[in-house]
């Protein structure tokens, strides 16, 4: 097999199409959303099945805003004890703190282990590994 050069290694194959529009069926405030994400990207990073993903992330940040600008108008316009309000707030809450859980990485029983019971466990370590021992 032949050696390649130093120009042939920079050359890398991308498999993005450049930066795609917005699709047609999305409102402005998606569009804009979309536009965004897309600006502050690489070029052709976005390939086709990144853009399905991207679809959705835009109807959840869109959503996200509609609500926000929904309860400050609603901060605005009535007081703090409003049902409407107090509802959304929970609602938003809710959310929130459902997300931020969703990031904690799951608990094992090896996360588990304090450092002390772990030392005590030293010499119940075998000394040598499955993978290591020959079959009879």
């Amino acid at each position: 097999m032949a050696r390649k050069s130093a120009s042939d290694l920079g050359i890398v194959p991308l498999s993005g199409q450049g930066r795609p529009e917005p699709p047609g069926e999305l409102d402005a405030i998606k569009q804009s959303i979309w536009r965004a994400v897309i600006d502050a990207s690489p070029a052709y990073a976005i390939d086709p099945a990144a853009q399905l993903i991207l679809k959705r992330l835009v109807g959840q940040a869109a959503l996200c805003e509609q609500r926000e600008a929904r309860l400050r108008a609603l901060r605005a316009d009535r007081p703090d004890d409003n049902e409407e309000l107090i509802a959304l707030r929970r609602t938003r809450q809710r959310r929130q703190g459902r997300d931020l859980s969703a990031d904690k990485p799951a608990r094992t029983p090896r996360s588990r282990v304090r450092l002390r019971a772990a030392d005590s466990q030293t010499p119940n370590v075998p000394l040598s590994r499955p993978w290591e021992r020959k079959l009879a």
